[in-house]
């Protein structure tokens, strides 16, 4: 018997190539849209869920307010002291280490070739007892960063400098200091935030070998004796930091140390400022596409139903079950749902890494060889073909023969006014997704045009890190005398993104309880007419200054610029502020000048009190302004040549300020690509279904259409008799789907502290685009029917 229904079904598809072909195309574009959101969707959930111990692995977050301040504010890493702490005072803490960069970039030298190597980790000598990586050369053992200058690198690095040689013993030499090789391991996945290329010991570094409480630079991870010491050891963590800190003159005195469970934090941790919001975005979204080619495919079958009611009403006459007529449509629906879904396997398959890189998340997904994938496809295309299949399928088998032999092109009953609804809900669902890739755009373009104080224009930026200060100074001087080249300058970090946390006290006048939580940023001389920030009260730095600054002797003094907000804070207006004397983390000097407030971090926050002071040591940016008249190119080449007079052995490498900017907003880029891209998917799968609707209903109105001409009605009568319907459900659609976007839109720019307003003419502009599509889909069809000769249509009556 289910041959017979195989049979019969593959016959009726074979005989209506066209309309299956429209189908199947169809709802396979929807899977596969449905797919690749799944596989980005699992790559994010699975974030560091590969460690062998992940349920006793804990991340450790530091919360710090100052006295003025009511909330905490939490940031990533912690103390030097924290690690060693928790280790030593709390059982459950099995093992404990920490990790911190190296610095930016390194130059590794091999044979006569240099190479700027990056994602480089220090890391305590118990790191791979925590992250139990597997190795492909060595073994896991207490010796493998217990030294200084031992080093563990991945696979791909140690293809790269030992090629088909073992690196196990060898020795790698970065900033001119060899490194010796004492494990290889496999290349991290992608979906981890620890994406290193190499971690090295951290044995020589003197920072290491005083606990402090206060610079908090270092990410600490925890292994936990058991799943269950989490909130124990929270309760205690917390009672330990009151007690430690009660009463203390400890300038770091109201702090908060926080547990995480590592598989949570890149989505739910406010320290690792997880995107747990964009999770469910595009989980909406894979949903609602798959909706959608579902709904679409049902409907095609519903119009459809009309060629099939003779073939239902014969097989009933003839003594048919309604479940035998059920199980050959259902059949039927599931061979195209079978062959749809096949086909987007192999499309997802194929689309995945120009997916990946079209949203800019590198994925490397290793299921497609897994029995589970397999058997995942074999029950994701049953419910699918209950989904998309299960409803035509019955409303067709119950359909009356006396009903269907009588009535001439009977449908499935009520079966077309419900594919009206059907309409409705795939355009509601085209029209939301078109009406917010709009907005987040908009807001986009907003955050990207909006002035932050600090003009980012035109600003080139090289690698500073690799550059002593007599190598920095003799760039800088060879630079300015380029025509193009209008100033440089360098700084700590990038200025659109500052993270440094330090804490301002002793500040003059304002008694020594006085403490105030500031970002703060070295920077060099000229950094303020670089970027043209305002200056307010005082003057800008001068060479004076900076000697004073590189001082080694008792009289040395910092000048600080705080912005207004720091002033306001510290209690005064811009002008007191100027010659009051203060300390920043243990650099004493005097404020020398105010300036306009200015963003240095996402527009998601208001701008927060900072200050920048002159400090030489290390300087991991270089900016260059360039003249906006310059040819960019020719300017680029020539600062290339400065650049090999300083550095020939380390190649030239540039990028724009502006691209470090728009990295501040790589989740709302990576939503608003998908939510364009997606959004035209969906209003194609949906004039795809309205193409197939407006054929069948030009078909069904064949006659009626032939005796109004012949009646005497015009080409555009009938055309606007054909469409009218269409186009009346898309602006039903419309009308609901406002609502819907204005709230889910309300919500999310609320993520922003600086936003668009809500305006109506955006959703006009939506609907209008939208409608337009429709009446072109439907219009083709319709003109079609309206040019045929009436004679065709009525000859047989």
């Amino acid at each position: 018997m289910t041959n017979s229904y195989f049979k019969t079904a593959w016959r009726a598809i074979r005989k209506n190539k066209g309309f299956t072909l429209l189908n199947i195309f169809g709802l396979a574009m929807g899977i596969t849209c449905f797919m690749l959101l799944s596989a980005y969707l699992v790559h994010e959930w699975n974030y560091d869920r590969f460690h062998p111990n992940i349920d006793r692995l804990a991340w450790v977050s530091y919360g710090y307010k100052g006295d003025s301040e009511t909330e905490y504010q939490y940031i990533p890493t912690t103390p030097t002291a924290v690690a060693p702490t928790l280790k030593n005072e709390f059982a459950e803490v099995e093992e404990a280490v920490r990790l911190a960069e190296y610095s930016g970039e390194s130059v590794v030298k091999t044979g006569t070739q240099t190479v700027v190597e990056t994602k480089l980790l220090y890391g305590d000598e118990g790191f791979f007892r925590v992250l139990n990586y597997p190795f492909t050369e060595g073994t896991l053992h207490d010796e493998l960063l217990s030294q200084p200058y031992q080093i563990v690198i991945t696979e791909n690095l140690a293809k790269k400098y030992f090629h088909d040689q073992s690196a196990l013993g060898q020795t790698l030499v970065i900033d001119d200091q060899p490194w010796k090789v004492t494990g290889v391991i496999e290349n991290p996945p992608t979906n981890t935030r620890f994406a290193f290329h190499a971690v090295l010991s951290n044995k020589h570094l003197k920072r290491y070998q005083e606990q402090v409480w206060h610079s908090a630079n270092d990410v600490t991870l925890l292994l936990l004796n058991n799943v269950n010491s989490f909130g124990p050891l929270q309760e205690h963590v917390t009672s330990f930091i009151d007690k430690r800190f009660k009463n203390s003159p400890d300038k770091a005195a109201q702090i908060k140390v926080n547990i995480e469970r590592l598989a949570e934090v890149h989505l739910f941790s406010e320290a690792g400022r997880g995107n747990l919001m964009y999770m469910y975005i595009f989980a909406a979204l894979a949903v609602a596409i798959i909706v959608l080619a579902s709904v679409n495919f049902t409907n095609l079958i519903l119009a459809r139903s009309s060629e099939r009611a003779k073939e239902v009403g014969v097989k009933k006459v003839l003594g048919a079950a309604r479940y035998a007529i059920f199980y050959q449509f259902l059949l039927e629906c599931a061979l195209m749902i079978g062959i749809a879904t096949a086909i987007a396997v192999v499309c997802a398959w194929l689309l995945l890494p120009a997916f990946s890189q079209y949203i800019g998340v590198e994925m490397h997904l290793h299921f497609w060889n897994q029995p589970l994938f397999y058997l995942a496809i074999l029950v994701f295309t049953l419910f699918m073909s209950l989904l998309g299949g299960g409803w035509p399928a019955w409303l067709i088998s119950k359909l009356r023969p006396l009903q269907i032999l009588k009535v001439k092109g009977a449908t499935a009953g009520e079966g077309f006014g419900s594919g009206k609804v059907l309409v409705v809900l795939q355009f509601c669902i085209s029209l939301l997704f078109i009406t917010c890739t709009l907005f987040a755009t908009r807001q986009l373009q907003f955050l990207q045009e909006t002035n932050t104080g600090l003009n980012r224009e035109q600003v080139i930026i090289l690698n500073g890190s690799v550059l002593k200060d007599a190598d920095r100074t003799t760039l800088k001087n060879n630079l300015l005398r380029l025509p193009a080249v209008k100033g440089v300058t360098a700084s700590y970090d990038s200025p659109v993104s500052v993270q440094g946390g330090y804490t301002a006290f002793d500040i003059e006048g304002k008694g020594g309880d006085l403490e105030i939580s500031v970002t703060a940023i070295p920077i060099e001389k000229d950094f303020l007419s670089v970027f043209e920030i305002p200056i307010v009260a005082g003057q800008n730095l001068t060479d004076a200054d900076i000697l004073r600054t590189r001082d080694t002797s008792s009289a040395q003094e910092y000048p600080f610029i705080i912005n207004k907000l720091a002033a306001n804070a510290m209690g005064f207006v811009p002008e007191e502020a100027i010659g009051k004397h203060m300390n920043l983390n243990g650099r004493l000097g005097k404020i020398t000048t105010v300036v306009e407030n200015f963003n240095f971090a996402s527009l998601k926050e208001e701008v927060q009190p900072i200050v920048l002071f002159p400090e030489y040591d290390y300087f991991g940016n270089i900016f260059i302004k360039i003249d906006r008249h310059a040819n960019m190119a020719s300017t680029l080449v020539a600062i290339g040549t400065v650049w090999k007079t300083i550095k020939p052995d380390i190649p030239f490498e540039s990028h724009f300020l502006d691209e470090d900017y728009a990295a501040l907003y790589k989740h709302e880029r990576q939503t608003a690509k998908i939510m364009g891209l997606f959004s035209a998917i969906t209003i194609c799968i949906a004039c795809l279904g309205l193409f197939a609707l407006s054929a069948y209903a030009a078909q069904r109105r064949i006659k009626e259409i032939g005796i109004r001409k012949v009646l005497g009605a015009s080409i555009a009568r009938i055309v606007a008799l054909l469409t009218i319907d269409f186009v009346s459900l898309v602006c039903i659609a419309l009308c609901i789907s406002i609502p819907i976007t204005w709230w889910i839109m309300h919500h999310w720019l609320q993520e922003f502290t600086y936003r668009i307003s809500i305006d109506w003419w955006m959703f006009l502009l939506a609907g209008g685009v939208t409608i337009s599509i429709a009446f072109l889909t439907v219009s083709f069809q319709a003109i079609k029917a309206a040019l045929a000769n009436p004679v065709d249509s009525l000859r047989d009556e």
